[in-house]
């Protein structure tokens, strides 16, 4: 007896149409993200991906079932084909709570009253397919409601050291910078960028304003999804990291004027302190002179009038002619000759005492 086992046709064509549509995603993919086609056309054809991803998925299950009660063969390439095309839907899936619970608008800015324009980029933002450069005002109701901390920056700055600060963030944060107009002559700082998805390579376009006076500034963002109706709450984001790293750039600067500070404050104390010290110095040097001189004139006025005698006798003795140096070597000294004189009448003195 022979038994016949039939394959299901069900799990083949789940298995074939799911790596069909994943060879196109993979396909439309890597050529949009080089560059080779525009993104209108590559979400068009990320759309017929994911449905034919979702037709596998449908073929799988139901040739699963029906492997379960009739007994067909095939069961391995009805999972190969849900497994296939689930890996298409997983990235779908993960963006669906964003996409149910935020709003359906591709831009935001701070300023909703006068937001920032574009002026380079708008240049290639015209086109089937792609957002207009104008701002779209009805967004901002609904911007309001899903973003309320999307406002500006306010810095305690002068606008030339804000403008600074924000132009490092943006080199930090990698955006390509399109056109920029530094701060001058009562005008605002203006900076426009580009910024690109890591993983499929969206292009979204961002302008930002600094504006303010005296040692006061204002930074304004306007982020927009070059394409597409919903941005997944990516602008809103793009704001906030920006804002993230504009306050880490201010916070750098006031850490090193706050060092120079403490440096220059601290070299001034020690310039202080030897300045003292040297003027003391001067001053004890002084007060030690003035005791000398003092000292001197009071020995000069308490001396005898034998002295005074001694010193015309030495005044006339020093001018008196020199003699010779060998009439100064033989000549004895004063002192040496009155010792020779005094020393017969102490042994005289001496022996009287004695007789006595």
């Amino acid at each position: 007896m022979r038994y016949t086992l039939h394959q299901s046709s069900k799990a083949l064509w789940s298995q074939r149409t799911a790596l069909a549509f994943f060879l196109l995603f993979a396909i439309t993919f890597g050529l949009h993200r080089f560059g080779m086609i525009q993104t209108p056309v590559a979400m068009k054809l990320f759309g017929v991906a994911v449905a034919g991803a979702l037709l596998a998925v449908a073929l799988g299950l139901v040739s699963l079932v029906t492997i379960w009660r009739e007994g067909y063969t095939g069961a391995g390439r009805a999972v190969s084909g849900v497994v296939l095309a689930t890996l298409m839907l997983a990235l779908p899936l993960w963006s669906l709570p964003n996409l149910l619970a935020l709003p359906r608008i591709h831009e935001v800015t701070t300023d909703l009253e006068r937001p920032p324009a574009f002026q380079k980029l708008a240049m290639v933002r015209t086109g089937e397919g792609v957002n207009p450069a104008a701002y779209q005002r009805a967004e901002s109701t609904l911007q309001i409601k899903a973003y309320p901390d999307i406002k500006p920056l306010p810095v305690n700055r002068p606008m030339a050291d804000t403008y600074s600060a924000v132009r490092d963030a943006v080199k930090n944060l990698d955006w390509h910078v399109v056109a920029e107009q530094p701060p001058g002559d009562g005008r605002s700082g203006m900076i426009e960028a580009v910024d690109r998805s890591r993983i499929f390579g969206f292009t979204d376009d961002i302008v930002i304003r600094v504006s303010g006076a005296g040692r006061d500034a204002k930074v304004d963002v306007r982020s927009s999804s070059r394409h597409g109706q919903h941005d997944l709450g990516r602008n809103a984001e793009r704001v906030r990291e920006l804002f993230t790293e504009v306050k880490t750039r201010l916070a750098e600067v006031e850490k090193n004027e706050t060092m120079e500070k403490t440096v220059a404050a601290r070299e001034q104390r020690v310039q202080k302190a030897l300045t003292a010290k040297e003027k003391r110095r001067q001053t004890r040097a002084q007060e030690l002179a003035a005791r000398k001189a003092k000292a001197v004139q009071k020995a000069d006025a308490t001396a005898p009038a034998g002295n005074a005698t001694q010193g015309s006798a030495s005044g006339q003795a020093r001018s008196a002619p020199a003699q010779s140096p060998q009439a100064a070597q033989s000549a004895p000294e004063p002192n040496t000759q009155q010792r020779r004189a005094e020393k017969p009448k102490s042994l005289g003195r001496f022996w009287q005492q004695l007789l006595e």
